[in-house]
């Protein structure tokens, strides 16, 4: 466990992405008219411009999209250097997250990853990924 800072969402759209990470389980928006994935979370579909959405589970398996190795620590609890990694999902949606156990200098574009969730402060969970064990 550590004690990252933990997100206040002032939007409720917000407070329900977190929700569903609190169950283990990542769930992005999915326009039920179109049926697209979106993230981050909002009240109107970029594709169709419908309000109609639900919460959906996916895919927890991802490829890396980009990274970069940060050195400067901006919080306290942050042990440096950490990679920040971009995921894309086969539902077509991106997430920023931290990439764990992982050596900036071995990764490369399109490497398969897979979503955990990391216990910070005593009662929330963050997404973060690793590497897939292939």
């Amino acid at each position: 466990m550590s004690d990252w800072p933990i997100p206040k969402p002032i939007d409720p759209i917000n407070d329900e992405f977190w929700q569903s990470c609190q169950d283990g389980i990542l769930r992005f928006q999915r326009c039920t008219s179109c049926k697209k994935f979106r993230h981050l979370p909002r009240y109107m579909c970029a594709s169709c411009g419908s309000t109609d959405y639900e919460w959906a589970p996916c895919s927890k398996t991802g490829s890396l999209y980009s990274w970069t190795v940060t050195h400067q620590n901006f919080h306290p609890s942050f042990e440096v250097p950490f990679i920040a990694a971009i995921v894309e999902f086969p539902e077509g949606v991106r997430m920023v997250s931290q990439l764990l156990d992982a050596n900036g200098v071995d990764l490369q574009l399109g490497l398969s990853v897979d979503v955990e969730f990391k216990a910070v402060g005593e009662d929330f969970q963050m997404p973060v990924f690793r590497l897939s064990a292939e």
